[in-house]
């Protein structure tokens, strides 16, 4: 007998054939059949190329938890392709824009503003320096953005500002009054808090605009050591500074932390318990390092992975946190991404959505789930329009397009709390009420009692 089981059959290239030849079209590369093998609880990637013979890499951690999440899919969006008729190969078939077999419109629409930086991380997938000089014109970054305005219906729901450090772009402020006065609905600004810690002008700009500028804070954990790894210093106290006023200011912010294996994947759970305790943190977004841009290198048969980044919420957080407390991103793979909510109810006690709906719950509202929706259909007590409108208030809830700093997020939680009965007085009571000054509550309230744990690899 085989010491292993097929997970499933995929298509997948050769590692070993395009290191030979890095510079060469990805597309140029030989493509090879092979499997998704469950050996001892991980998966490995397995494929055999006639030059090289079999090519054998980690996939991800744990079998369980990747089974877990191919159950959490939705239909997606309908887009229209940028050129009619592409059909080219991945990637090169984005050299047009959208293709037809893409799955998925303009979720997240990323800006490049500069690769100049204030820091040369020894990690960093951009591969930025302070020797880096490459600045966008103004009038070019404005003109890309209303080229997909126009593509995408005359609305972006999320745009983000990057680099470089997007902060170092010596037309910031301009830019983000020309981009408020659009349809964008949310602006995301990456930074490494440099800059943040010690301006108080830009401190002031980002508060002006905190109903549709979020900050995506680079924070790798609490320790000297992690630091150092990725950032190239012990620059804590600069991470520190800006945390502090960017929640002073009332300006939401998500700690993005880059994990990896040896270094920081023990602090995982001390950078959620940091969200937690932080107001206007909105929450967490983990990322595993990969193989691309500057960095030490990742052991292709012993890494972090998207699985085991979710297995170790339970040991860090002494359980208040789980894998069970988050689903597949239900738009996106089930293997890209992960996301969950948590929140804090009237007596200071944490839970996720996932535990207060109930998994079964959950998927019988976004239809993932034939048993118990082909069950209910004869019971005439449901209401097929708030059913509906709970569905598609959690697929947007459940999406990279959402945050604590959406607009829309008061009316999302008020169908959800209604259909849903999250035993959450105080939300409900803020989401479903109209009254003057209940926005400035319902915000304040989600800036500390709500918390998104992001996980993508």
């Amino acid at each position: 007998m085989r010491d292993y089981r097929v997970h499933r059959y995929v298509n997948a290239f050769c590692p070993t054939c395009h290191e030979e030849d890095p510079d060469r079209p990805l597309a140029d590369v030989r493509r090879l059949s092979g499997w998704l093998a469950v050996r001892d609880d991980r998966v490995w990637l397995e494929r055999g190329c006639p030059e090289h013979g079999l090519q054998r890499t980690m996939y991800d951690e744990s079998a369980e938890i990747l089974t877990y999440l191919e159950q959490w899919t939705a239909p997606t969006k309908v887009h229209e392709p940028d050129l009619s008729g592409n059909f080219k190969p991945v990637p090169s078939a984005y050299e047009d824009g959208l293709p037809e077999m893409q799955t998925q419109h303009t979720c997240i629409l990323l800006e490049d503003l500069t690769d100049h930086c204030n820091l040369r991380c020894p990690t960093c997938f951009a591969e930025s320096s302070p020797a880096a000089s490459a600045i966008a014109p103004l009038a070019e970054v404005l003109a890309s953005v209303d080229a997909r305005l126009a593509r995408e219906n005359d609305r972006i729901d999320v745009l983000m500002l990057s680099g470089g450090e997007p902060t170092l772009y010596p037309w910031l402020e301009q830019l983000l009054e020309h981009l408020v006065a659009r349809p964008v609905v949310r602006i995301l600004l990456n930074s490494n808090g440099l800059r943040i810690a010690q301006d108080d002008a830009l401190v002031a700009t980002l508060k002006k605009h905190r109903e549709r500028v979020e900050v995506y804070l680079q924070y790798d954990g609490e320790s000297a050591e992690a630091s150092a790894y990725h950032r190239g210093a012990d620059i804590r106290r600069f991470k520190e500074r800006a945390l502090a006023r960017l929640s002073e200011a009332g300006v939401f912010t998500t700690l993005t932390m880059t994990a990896a294996l040896g270094v920081n994947d023990g602090e995982i759970g001390a950078v959620i318990r940091r969200a937690m305790e932080t107001p206007y943190v909105g929450g967490v977004t983990i990322q595993p390092v990969f193989g691309s841009g500057r960095s030490a290198g990742i052991d292709p048969h012993d890494r972090l992975t998207h699985t085991g980044v979710l297995a170790r919420l339970a040991p860090q957080t002494d359980g208040e946190v789980t894998w069970k407390d988050l689903t597949a991103l239900p738009c996106s793979h089930p293997h890209c991404c992960s996301v969950g909510y948590l929140l804090k109810d009237d007596s200071g006690s944490w839970n996720s959505l996932t535990k207060l709906v109930g998994h079964d719950k959950l998927k019988d509202f976004l239809d993932l789930n034939p048993d118990l929706i082909a069950n209910r259909i004869a019971d005439s007590g449901i209401n097929q329009k708030l059913k509906d409108s709970v569905k598609q208030s959690l697929l947007d809830l459940l999406s990279e397009q959402s945050s604590l700093s959406h607009p829309s997020i008061g009316s999302l939680w008020k169908d959800i709390c209604t259909g849903c009965d999250l035993g959450i007085g105080t939300l409900t009571k803020l989401a479903t009420a109209a009254l003057p000054g209940q926005h400035k509550r319902l915000r304040r309230f989600l800036g500390e009692r709500v918390k998104r744990i992001t996980v993508k690899p």
